[in-house]
Parts: structure tokens; sequence; C-alpha cells
């Protein structure tokens, strides 16, 4: 027994000194290989990291955020820099009018993402093929950067042409009155976007004219509106891959291996959030399913529909859609019959599809993480065409659904039977320079504070909120763009009131006497309204016996619509 134990001991000796002997051997190698792996870490931190969280805002004070930013450049160390980067980038949308930006918001430039990628392409470590090989310092160069990377636009002309049957009353004796039809043409210029260059790729949109019809009762017989504007029918990428553009950037710079590209290109799109899956939450509300399709298997709205304000810019932005929060994976539903004329990765909205329907309807769904439709195909209303995601500029898993009607985008969920609790019959003050600013941005000739005054005091005259008036302008007139050459006529009467603007008692009047009568026909006909019917509705329903402002499903939602942002930017 004293042997084997003796064994046993000289045994596990000589495993002990062999364990030891190859420790010493490969210890050298161990501390090397992980001394290395702690400089890349280090190396990466300092280069990529930093940066990163400087930008985010992440560090407690002005100065760890500004060192964190400029550390290893010959900048200065100036916090005023962010705010250049922020107005720079900001130039991405500048001599478009308010209807243009609407048609290219998913290609908006990130001030963040312009600023990491300004440092990157500008630090000598990582492009070491940089035209000036003795620079070893990063070099900053946010004027040069932008250039290279800004989204850039063509446009063509167009128009949309309104042809209006409007019943005029002819004077007689006391009591008596005959009437006659009249037809008013209208004619509004607009511009439709035609090609979009991108970082991500280019697109080619195209357009087909279609016209729609209404009617309506008067005195003089049935009334017909016929409304002819051509109508998004096809958006196609140039390239068949994502990023060729920002990858053809790259290589510019120097960096031509593809691995190298790839780095970057997924650091970099870490930037590329618009916010979208963050906003106003709405609580207890499920949809009540009409006459289109409830688009996902979810009913959470993480953020509504509406303007919000950048908190770090302080600029205004339309949410053109709401985000419903369902996990990666989630069916999408198409909302309605209709055609794909764009389904494919679009900048910030990720993968996404568009869908074309009767009516000049739209409906748009991004962030998608699986597109099971092409572009050219006809789908059915309740068809399965994706399956939820998180891609482009997204904050978390979730679907934004959008509609547009006749390009503008409108509050989805009144289509879905959601009302906004508000009493268009209470007064309350315009803020005249917010509303300066918001109409500003939309080139609107009401945005003077001498109009935006009449029809504050038309409508405090009356009782009724003014927001609802400048709402109607909206659904009316679009705000009367300064574009249209008609707008100096337009703005004297953008309510439509006696019909028109352009021929009859409604060319006769002053800015300030159609709101006047505006504001008196609102009171007017929202007298009996039912419990059960929305304010604004009941301005345009067929039982009001007190008459109708205006026809048809689609001023109801557009004056809603317009009226919830208003309210929202406001509150």
């Amino acid at each position: 027994m004293d042997i084997e134990k003796l064994l046993k001991q000289s045994g596990k000796f000589l495993l002990d000194k062999m364990a030891m002997a190859a420790l010493k051997a490969v210890l050298p190698y161990v501390l090397a290989i992980g001394g290395i792996a702690l400089l890349l870490f280090l190396l990466y931190f300092m280069i990529f990291e930093l940066p990163k969280q400087s930008v985010l805002g992440t560090f407690d004070t002005v100065k760890e955020r500004t060192t964190g930013f400029f550390y290893g450049t010959k900048e200065e160390t100036d916090e005023r820099l962010f705010d250049e980067y922020q107005s720079i980038a900001d130039r991405w949308h500048e001599e478009l009018t308010a209807e243009q930006e609407s048609q290219v918001q998913t290609y908006a430039l990130n001030w963040q993402w312009l600023a990491q990628v300004d440092r990157s392409l500008n630090d000598p470590s990582f492009f070491n093929t940089f035209l000036n090989e003795n620079v070893k310092e990063v070099e900053l160069r946010p004027e040069e950067t932008f250039e290279e990377v800004r989204p850039k636009f063509t446009w063509k002309n167009s128009e949309i042409i309104t042809v209006k049957e409007v019943c005029l009353r002819n004077g007689g004796e006391e009591g008596e009155a005959t009437y006659k039809k009249s037809t008013v043409t209208e004619r509004q210029p607009v511009l439709l976007l035609k090609k979009a260059e991108t970082i991500q790729n280019d697109y080619l949109y195209t357009y087909a004219s279609e016209t729609t019809t209404e009617t309506s009762p008067s005195a003089c017989g049935e009334l017909t509106t016929t409304v002819t504007q051509d109508i998004l029918q096809r958006i196609e990428p140039m390239y068949s891959e994502d990023w060729v553009p920002l990858r053809e950037i790259l290589i510019a710079h120097g960096a031509k291996r593809v691995e190298d590209q790839d780095f970057l290109l997924e650091y970099w799109l870490s930037y590329l959030s618009d916010g979208d899956g963050e906003g106003d939450p709405l609580i207890g509300w499920s949809p009540v399913i009409g006459e289109i399709v409830w688009p996902t298997e979810g009913s959470k709205i993480t953020s509504t529909f509406g303007s919000r304000v950048h908190p770090i810019t302080g600029l205004i932005k339309l949410h053109a859609g709401v985000d419903i929060g369902v996990p990666i994976g989630t069916p999408v539903y198409a909302a309605k019959s209709g055609k794909v004329i764009f389904a494919d990765f679009l900048g910030t909205a990720g993968n996404a599809i568009m869908i074309q329907h009767d009516g000049g309807m739209e409906t748009r769904y991004y962030h998608l993480n699986k597109v099971k439709v092409e572009s050219g195909q006809t789908v059915k209303a309740g068809e399965e065409i994706a399956e939820s995601g998180n891609t482009g500029g997204s904050t978390g898993p979730h679907l934004h659904f959008e509609v547009r009607v006749n390009g503008e985008p409108v509050n989805p969920l009144v289509y879905f039977g959601y009302e906004e609790s508000s009493d268009i019959l209470v007064y309350r003050p315009l803020d005249i320079p917010v509303l300066l600013e918001w109409l500003g941005k939309r080139n609107s000739m009401l945005a003077t504070k001498e109009i935006l005054t009449m029809i504050d005091d038309a409508a405090k005259a009356q009782g009724i909120d003014p927001y609802l008036l400048i709402a109607i302008t909206g659904a009316e007139q679009s705000f009367v763009p300064k574009s249209n050459k008609y707008a100096d006529k337009i703005v004297k009467n953008p309510w439509n009131v006696f019909g028109s603007w352009k021929e009859g008692k409604g060319a006769e009047l002053t800015t300030k006497d159609a709101a006047i009568i505006a504001a008196k026909t609102i009171v007017k006909l929202s007298r009996g309204k039912p419990s059960t019917v929305s304010p604004i509705a009941w301005l345009s329903d067929p039982e009001n016996p007190n008459g109708v402002y205006a026809t048809g499903s689609n001023w109801v939602r557009n004056v809603t619509s317009i009226y919830v942002q208003l309210s929202k930017l406001v509150d």
C-alpha cells in the first residue's frame, strides 16, 4: 500500500511539474495575445465608441462629451461644432416646400450620422491611404462630407386639375329664386419627385394620370366634381444591392476592401434612427374594423400620428403614420386591395412596401423583416404581404403604418373608429408665433401675423376653435402655397365659402370677410349634432338638416387629421 501511495504522489508531482512547465511555455503567448486584444479594444473604443457616445450625448458633462468627440483631432474642443453639424445636416431639405418634403422624408439626413461619418472618413488611422499621408490627426470636414452624402432630388412639373360644378342663385322678386349650374376649373401646380439619389440607393419614380369623380346634391340638381392628377405608380431602385452609393464614397476615400466597408457600414447604420418607434403612445384603444383592414396582429399603438418636436434640434417634424408594437416576424396584411408600387429597401424606412389603391389612397408599411410581395403585383385586402421587423431607422420592433390620400399623410386611425376628443365650439387663442413657423415651413400665404389675427378674431367672435378654421384651409386649399399662381386670389377665400374663390360672391371677399362667414357657417352646421357623431364629421354629414360644409369622406378625414396635428402642436 505504501508503494502504491508513493506512486500516486509521484505521478501527481510529475503532472504538476508538467502543467507548470506548459503554463510557463504558453504564458508569454497568452499575455501577448491578451495585450494585443486589449490594445485593439482600446483603439476601437478611442476611434469609434468614444466619439459615438459623445455624439449621442451619453456623457454626464459637456466637457466629457466634447473631449470624447474631439479626441485625436486638430480641432479645438468646442461644443458649438455639434450645433454646426445639426445646422449643416438640416440643409438636406433646403428650398423644399412642405409638399415636396413629405415625398422625401424617408431620405432625411441625420446630423448625428453625419458627424460620425465625417469623423470616420477623415481619420487617417483607418484610411491610411488618405490623400495626404503625412496627416496623423483627424481633420473634420463637415461641409465637404455633407456634399458627398446629402440626398439629391429631381422633380417633374405637374398639376391637379379640379373641374367643379357649382350652383348659383339668380336674383329675383322677394320670395322667388332661380338657380343655374356653372363650372369652375382650378389648376394647382405641383412638383412630383422624379428621382432620388441617396446614400442607400438611387430611386426612380413613375406616375400615371388618374381622374376621380364625386357627386353631391344641390338646388340645381346633382353637382359633379372631377379631379385629375398624376398618381404614383412605381418606385424602382436602380441598384440591385443596397448602399452601393455609400460604398462608392468609401472606395474613393481608400476603403477598397469589402471587409472594411462592411465594418464601417454596420457601425454607421447604428446612427440611422429617426426616432421611429418612439413617441406618444395611445393607451386603451382598439381598432374598429371598417372599410380597410387592420394591417397586423396587434393593436398596441406605441407612437401616434402627428407633429413632433425634435428633443435636440427643436425642429418640428411630422410623424406621418402610427407605430404598432409587435414582435419581429408578426404577419403584416394589405389594408386594402391594390397594386404594389414599391417593395424594397427605402432608407430610414428599412424594408418597405407601398400599395396604391383606388380613390387616390396609398398605404405604406415600414421597418419590415421580410417582404413577401414584388413591385407591380396586385394584392387583395387582408392578404399577407410581409413580416414585421426592426430595419432602417427604427428604435425597436414595430410596424410603421401610413395612409396617404392624394399624396398627403392622414391619420390612419380615423379609418378604424378613432376620434379626437376636442370641442370645435370652444374658443382657444391661436399661438401665432408657433403657427407662423409651422405655416412658413409649408410656404403658406397664411403665414402672416395679420391674417392669423383675422382668423383668431373671427373665431373668437363666434366662439369656435380657430385651429379648425386653419385645418379647413389645409383641406380646401393646402394652406394656400405661395407657389400657386392664383395664391393672391385664393388667400382671400381659402375656405371656399359661397362655393369657390374664383367666381361669384366667393371671388369678391376679403380674407377677413371669408373667415367670418366660415366661422358662422361652422356654428350653424354644428347645431343638433348627435352625441354619436364627431363634431367635424357632422359638418359634412348628409343627414345634417342644416346643410353640409363639403362633400366626400376625404374632407372629413383630412380636416380631422390636420386639426389633430395643430392641436398637438400647441398642447
